[in-house]
């Protein structure tokens, strides 16, 4: 029976072998658990020796007393040996952001100084609880150590941008801290499209940390190249409702010149929905963002579906037309070319169009759009719209549009403008003789004058009761500055003279009386104007 026994137990143990495997993996567990227990007893250590001190900090770290400095001080000497040892744990890390926020400027400077000097610092930025120490010091951040802060992040920025916890840190200290030499300089790394630059596009991806300054350049110029899964997922971020706050700054609107670039007629749908709700339910905040009037103006121009632009963007801002210089700059660059060339908006993307429809078209169809809410709003307006000079100059692409395409409901503005032009009266600089003509208004105001010469110019192309109007004005304005013509050739009213000459059928008769009195002319100062004169006298 004994020996029966022993057979059996041999027979139930392990091979050797795997009983030293089981042994060495059993010490390993043993070893972890001491170690974390060992962690958990240092912890409560820490918080045991600083508990007090900590929780007065907290209750007064938003108040302004030197009792708050103090108590940070003394912390700060109890920590100060074991400052990276501790900066990793979640403890450690709340009570050096603390002893940041609560101390002065001196005790600052000591921490700056020893964090910013130590190699682990760039690995501290990474960690979990790290990172929030440097998101403090961004926030308290001291002039003399900008410079060195920025070196660190610029040295790992390849690494920290798709770094979850280091890209919050990067992205704080360029959107707060940062000059723009210092922006531009990080920008710089991430400006050519690369094999480099799509590995990144897809960490952000994956992060989801897309809105950050360098995200969205590194996103834009991935964009193009990025395979069809990924760039859906950043068209489907960025034309999200709950993420078009990206929209209100200069780097946003650029990563939405791009989508756009990239989306088809189905997305920009949905994108421009999305923009329509959100606009009403910011309506409060958007007034005052220059940036997100860019964006609307990018759709305005690129998109096909110019009704569904009307509808969803235009009927929501004209009535503010007059009262919003963002949306007064929307409807003016609708009516001046000039503005849609502006090399500004090249800048970001608003001169790669999407769209297919004739560009002249596309334009016209928005003008005949807003021209009834614009019409009605200045016949109602109580600002004199010659003395605004910004409202003045749009007034003149605004008849240069009534008059090419024939509008004739606005026979009674225009008719309006010129009784003003002729008539209107106001303070002048020049002698009482002047004044007793009663007809000086367009031959001492620079805003009137722009006016009147744009008129004159559209006398050749003008058609119907519009030319019969404007051959009458052409006339008067002809008659005005010839019985003053001391004072037209003296001022800039000189250039209704030459605009008579250059785009009327009324050149011969002003050259006959100008010609009557080249003797006086003779003896007046050859001013630029007054040369161009000559070449045809």
């Amino acid at each position: 029976m004994g020996k029966k026994r022993i057979v059996e137990e041999n027979q139930n143990e392990e091979p050797e072998e795997v009983q030293e495997v089981i042994a060495k993996a059993d010490n390993k567990k043993q070893k972890k658990i001491a170690k974390n227990q060992n962690k958990i007893s240092k912890d409560v250590d820490f918080i045991s020796f600083l508990k007090e001190d900590i929780r007065f900090l907290i209750q007064h770290r938003n108040k302004e007393n030197e009792e708050k400095q103090q108590k940070a001080e003394e912390v700060y000497n109890k920590i100060e040996g074991i400052l990276y040892q501790i900066a990793q744990t979640k403890i450690g890390g709340r009570t050096i952001q603390l002893v940041i926020k609560c101390a002065d400027q001196n005790i600052r400077q000591q921490i700056f100084s020893k964090l910013l000097n130590d190699k682990q610092f760039g690995e501290l930025l990474q960690s979990k609880y790290g990172h929030y120490i440097g998101i403090t010091m961004v926030r308290n951040m001291i002039p003399e150590f900008r410079n060195q802060f920025f070196e660190i992040l610029l040295k790992n920025a390849n690494h920290y941008v798709a770094q979850g916890d280091a890209s919050i840190v990067l992205d704080r200290f360029l959107t707060r801290e940062a000059t723009t030499q210092q922006i531009n300089k990080v920008k710089q790394l991430f400006l050519n499209h690369s094999e480099k630059i799509d590995n990144l596009a897809m960490k952000i991806i994956e992060k989801g940390i897309h809105n950050h300054l360098l995200s969205l350049q590194i996103l834009k110029v991935a964009l193009p190249n990025l395979v069809p899964e990924e760039r859906q997922k950043v068209i489907e971020y960025f034309q999200q409702l709950e993420n078009l706050d990206y929209l209100r700054h200069k780097d946003g609107i650029s990563i939405f010149c791009a989508v756009l670039n990239v989306t088809d007629k189905k997305e920009r749908k949905n994108f421009l929905k999305n923009i329509q709700t959100y606009m009403q339910q910011s309506q409060e905040h958007l007034h005052r963002n220059s940036q997100f009037y860019l964006a609307l103006q990018k759709v305005i121009f690129t998109y096909d579906d110019t009704k569904q632009v009307n509808k969803s963007i235009l009927q929501d801002i004209l009535p503010e037309w007059l009262n919003s210089i963002h949306v007064f700059k929307i409807i003016q660059s609708i009516y001046q070319p000039k503005l849609r060339d502006d090399i500004k908006f090249d800048t970001i993307g608003l001169q790669n169009t999407v769209s297919l429809k004739d560009d002249e078209i596309r334009i016209q169809e928005l003008q005949d759009y807003c021209f009834e809410s614009i019409l009605n709003s200045l016949q109602s307006s109580e600002t004199n719209i010659l003395l605004e000079s910004n409202i003045n100059q749009f007034i003149c692409y605004f008849i240069q549009y009534i008059i090419k395409y024939q509008k004739v409901q606005a026979l009674d503005f225009i008719k309006e403008q010129i009784k003003q032009l002729l008539y209107f009266k106001v303070d002048t600089i020049f002698s009482r003789e002047v004044e007793q003509n009663g007809n000086y208004w367009i031959l001492t105001q620079p805003e009137a004058q722009r006016i009147a010469k744009c008129i004159i110019q559209q006398q050749q192309i003008a058609q119907g009761e519009f030319n019969e109007i404007i051959n009458n004005y052409c006339q008067k304005i002809k008659s005005l500055l010839i019985q003053n013509l001391k004072v037209t050739l003296i001022s800039k009213a000189i250039y209704l003279l030459l605009a008579l000459i250059e785009n009327t059928n009324l050149k011969e008769q002003v050259l006959q009386d100008v010609k009557k009195n080249k003797k006086w002319i003779d003896k007046l100062e050859k001013t630029q104007s007054l040369q161009i004169l000559y070449k045809y006298i």
